[in-house]
């Protein structure tokens, strides 16, 4: 069974498909659903609230961080030890088959940390594409995979001390280079998209300034 975690800044107008996708999936390979409002000044208690009603398997927590990392550790710490963990953007979406294939691969391989390729939706643009994560071992340094619709074992998130609160930008990344580092863990590659990356003008990684 997978723990969704889906934190959420001001994306209230997207939580509800995003969560409608997850609940797509077969229900009895999602073990929860943690929405993590994080400072959000629109209307993303209001849309969560209600989402409560419609399953028991949807947790709902506020905190005031304004970080994306301390978000994460947060959600991640209310989790049991032996949890697999997703995070979902509140703006994505994900197939309804990304539960079984993704963890049926985990689980099969044995692995720690799993991620596969991407649907990029180009909102402004209006179109679709597939793109392809595969990173290259000589290049693992300096390629990472997106931060989102990836699996991985809380012990991996506990034994790199999780993710760094110290940056607000490209945690994804830190956290890719931490896990690289240690030794006797798996690291798998899936080649299918099942994970809905909509791509607009209030992407925090298109923010190429800040992130740098």
């Amino acid at each position: 069974m997978i723990s969704f975690i889906v934190p959420c800044h001001n994306y209230g107008k997207h939580l509800k498909k995003c969560i409608k996708s997850i609940l797509g999936n077969q229900k009895k390979l999602i073990k929860e659903i943690i929405i993590i409002n994080d400072s959000s000044t629109d209307n993303t208690k209001e849309v969560a609230k209600k989402l409560l009603r419609q399953s028991k398997k949807i947790k709902y927590f506020e905190i005031n961080f304004k970080n994306l990392s301390k978000a994460m550790n947060y959600g991640i710490s209310k989790l049991q030890s032996n949890s697999i963990i997703s995070k979902i953007d509140a703006d994505d979406l994900i197939k309804k088959n990304y539960a079984k294939n993704l963890l049926n691969f985990f689980k099969l391989n044995n692995l720690d940390f799993l991620y596969s390729d991407l649907i990029v939706k180009n909102k402004s643009k209006i179109k679709k594409y597939v793109k392809i994560q595969k990173i290259n071992s000589n290049l693992k340094l300096f390629s990472y995979p997106h931060g989102s619709g990836s699996l991985l074992k809380k012990s991996l998130w506990k034994k790199v001390g999780g993710f760094n609160e110290k940056s607000f930008y490209q945690d994804d990344y830190d956290f890719w280079l931490k896990i690289n580092k240690l030794k006797n863990i798996k690291i798998g590659y899936l080649n299918r998209a099942f994970y809905i990356y909509n791509k607009h003008e209030k992407n925090m990684s298109k923010n190429i300034i800040k992130k740098n």
